[in-house]
């Protein structure tokens, strides 16, 4: 069993060259601490190279008290309806991958997505520049629960990092009884992302769409968090279409935005969800 304290000083030494790292584990709270002891190894200004996070210089007590301007993360958002359902978005990404941009303010610039294998493949791809070419004093920690969840082109430009080998991060039988619940919220995520493509591709026929409906969406905030999903790929494709980057009209694509909105607000308004999702791809 490694200690992380080793982890840290074979990246800042060079001993691991990679600049994207995907930390896998079971999602919860060992893997969450092992990211932030991670990042705050990185950032540690402790002179014995062994030892951090030392845990007592500025940085580590500014990474500790979540204020430290090197550390990014990847906010999640619900867009502009309250489903109570948090997902990335592509706004969420973009801002992001600005923010990674700008360089760091001291030794090095730590972005960080955590449940980084729920990303959808429009996401994911809007990465992969980043994960390839990032800024020289950048790095990237994803949270993996997955790793066949994200793409090869992600996989390839990533280093893997078990948090399992490592001393004092072992998931405790309290993150295992929420593993149904991320299951469940994994599983929504890649039937709405899926969904979506079949309004936007309009390849499908009624019963099909119906089908797929009927089996992955039960509830209504189901039905509002898929609306967002199926809005950000539409936004993806008009803006794709704009730059001539695909076939498509914009003008089509900013019809099915206004389309999704209807639909959005009907639901509020107690509409039965299956009737406005249906209903939505005979408008679109």
């Amino acid at each position: 069993m490694q200690s992380i304290n080793e982890l840290v000083m074979n990246i800042t030494e060079g001993a691991r060259a990679a600049h994207a790292f995907a930390c896998e584990g079971r999602a919860g709270e060992a893997r969450r601490a092992f990211i932030n002891d991670l990042a705050a190894g990185l950032l540690c200004t402790s002179p014995e190279a062994g030892a951090r996070p030392c845990g007592r210089c500025p940085s580590c007590l500014q990474a500790a008290a979540g204020t430290s301007l090197d550390i990014v993360r990847m906010s999640r958002s619900t867009g502009a309806s309250k489903t109570g359902r948090e997902t990335y978005r592509v706004d969420d990404a973009a801002a992001f991958i600005e923010r990674l941009s700008m360089g760091s303010y001291g030794r090095y610039l730590i972005g960080i997505v955590d449940e980084a294998d729920t990303l959808s493949e429009i996401i994911q791809n809007k990465l992969l520049k980043t994960l390839e070419e990032p800024a020289p004093d950048t790095l990237i920690l994803l949270g993996v629960s997955n790793r066949d969840n994200l793409l090869d082109t992600v996989q390839s430009r990533l280093s893997f990092v078990r948090t399992a080998d490592y001393e004092g991060y072992t998931a405790s039988d309290a993150e295992s009884e929420g593993s149904d619940e991320e299951d469940a919220d994994a599983k929504l995520q890649a039937a709405s992302e899926s969904i979506a493509v079949m309004y936007a591709d309009r390849k499908h026929a009624f019963h099909e769409i119906r089908s797929a409906l009927e089996k992955n969406i039960k509830s209504r905030e189901d039905a509002l968090y898929l609306l967002n999903v199926i809005e950000d790929e539409f936004r993806e494709r008009m803006t794709a279409a704009a730059r001539g980057e695909r076939q498509g009209s914009p003008a089509a694509c900013a019809h099915a935005i206004e389309e999704i909105n209807k639909a959005r607000m009907d639901i509020r308004r107690e509409m039965q969800h299956t009737k406005a999702l249906k209903r939505l791809y005979l408008d679109i």
